[in-house]
């Protein structure tokens, strides 16, 4: 592959589906491009996970991050439309930490990655602490100097345009050692739309009504102000809200919600559509929460949080009765 072959993570992409990138976890948008330029086109259904809403804390009680159901089964991720994918460990030794990546790029993929991106001077997470999920982006060339790569989280002196540019190979071979590479292959589906549709719809139902932990689901939802007053003497509250709260409710979040009301917008089932038009209602309204949480980061104060509790209130509604349209379509 080569520079030209795919406009990867480009914005163009949006147009064909209408699924935006700005709306999905990195390494979905990651996977959405790599089938793309595979030629597999029907994404939305092949890639929509189960509606979902979790706080995690570390084994210490610090908020760590929140997710949606693109995050649900990270580790062992569930696909649909003969879609499969797993992740696995890059060599530890430098010397063979790209194996993994020639072995993709052989195959005709690209290849979404997660290195430690600390010492990686194109991407913002340059010099900064690792910190909850690994940040993705794709590979889609490899050579003895520089790699072919494109990712939406760069710094403004990398050069990148349109989210494409390249990095030094040395810097990508010592920061994917001991990392993880998402594999991916497609399919003939194993089972008929409909029954994987039914399935994806009773997951969202139960992970929502039915949550393993009081911080998930609808219930993990209604204590999401307090999680955000919680912050307020946090010593670094400005970047966890920026990072751990905002950005997973950006994408993480509104994304699984996204994704599933373009699934839901193609059916004719009634009640269907109406439901699509609850979970687009629902991303919409955890985009602008997301964008009030970064301004409580930049400036807490009380109306601020007061607007945060009022949001986060009218989106449990929103997504309780999504919850129920989705049940009525089971």
């Amino acid at each position: 592959m080569t520079d030209g072959d795919f406009p990867y993570l480009s914005p163009s992409l949006d147009a064909v589906e209408g699924i935006a990138h700005a709306r999905i976890s990195c390494w979905v948008h990651c996977l959405r491009d790599s089938l793309y330029a595979d030629g597999f086109r029907d994404t939305a259904r092949a890639l929509a996970q189960p509606l979902d809403f979790a706080v995690e804390h570390t084994a210490e009680g610090e908020l760590l991050t929140l997710y949606g159901g693109l995050e649900t089964e990270y580790h062992e991720p569930r696909f649909q439309r003969g879609v499969t994918a797993r992740w696995e460990t890059s060599p530890d030794s430098p010397e063979h930490a790209l194996d993994l990546v020639e072995r993709e790029l052989a195959r005709g993929h690209a290849v979404p990655v997660s290195p430690d991106l600390s010492g990686m001077r194109h991407s913002e997470f340059y010099r900064v602490p690792w910190f909850g999920y690994p940040h993705t982006f794709l590979v889609h060339r490899l050579g003895p100097d520089t790699v072919g790569a494109a990712d939406r989280n760069t710094r403004r002196s990398s050069g990148f345009t349109d989210n494409r540019g390249t990095v030094p190979t040395e810097e990508l071979r010592r920061g994917l050692a001991g990392a993880p590479v998402l594999v991916w292959d497609t399919g003939a589906p194993v089972a008929d739309w409909a029954d994987e549709r039914h399935a994806l719809l009773t997951r969202s139902v139960r992970s929502m009504t039915e949550p393993q932990s009081p911080h998930q689901g609808l219930a993990g939802l209604s204590t999401l102000p307090d999680v955000l007053a919680g912050l307020a003497e946090h010593p670094s509250r400005s970047s966890v809200l920026r990072m751990r709260v905002s950005g997973p409710l950006q994408r993480q979040v509104a994304g699984d919600r996204h994704l599933l009301a373009a699934v839901l917008a193609q059916e004719a089932a009634p009640g269907a559509r109406e439901t699509a038009e609850l979970l687009r209602a629902s991303s919409d309204g955890f985009v602008e929460l997301a964008r009030l949480v970064f301004l409580l980061g930049r400036s807490w104060s009380a109306e601020t949080l007061d607007l945060c509790r009022e949001r986060a209130a009218r989106l449990h509604d929103v997504d309780a009765r999504a919850v129920e349209g989705i049940a009525a379509l089971l």
